[in-house]
């Protein structure tokens, strides 16, 4: 995969300026609040190159709330995987909704955006970025 998972994500947001009092539920927020079993595939194009996206939400065996998210070309990939205690999922379906409430004219266009957690700037700094929750994994080359 030529391009690193962060620059694969696209359009990720700053902090606040992506959040504001308009939400939109959608499927994705509704599954995350209660850790539905959630599955989504979707594309998206960055720099002429087309990067296949899996996201999925399942609940682990030990009662955490696993989040995937798999960009790839092929064989090549990178995964996104998280584990959640549910405490953690109140706050983040919340920040999905306001995201998708703003950028539901984009997500209309594009439904991968509503699950993937990666460009709302809100959850992925508090969680994403954070090595106590969340990893990325890449394939061999």
């Amino acid at each position: 995969m030529k391009k690193s998972f962060l620059v694969a994500s696209a359009f990720i947001c700053t902090t606040a300026i992506c959040l504001s009092a308009y939400a939109m539920q959608t499927n994705f927020s509704k599954a995350l609040r209660t850790c539905e079993k959630f599955s989504q595939t979707g594309s998206i194009e960055k720099d002429n190159e087309v990067f296949n996206i899996l996201v999925t939400l399942e609940k682990a065996k030990n009662g955490k709330c696993v989040y995937k998210e798999k960009i790839y070309q092929g064989s090549d990939y990178q995964m996104l995987t998280c584990n959640f205690d549910k405490d953690q999922l109140p706050f983040m379906s919340d920040s999905m909704e306001k995201y998708s409430g703003i950028f539901k004219k984009e997500l209309a266009k594009n439904k991968i955006f509503e699950a993937k957690m990666t460009t709302n700037g809100e959850v992925f700094q508090k969680y994403l970025a954070n090595p106590k929750y969340c990893h990325i994994t890449t394939s061999k080359k």
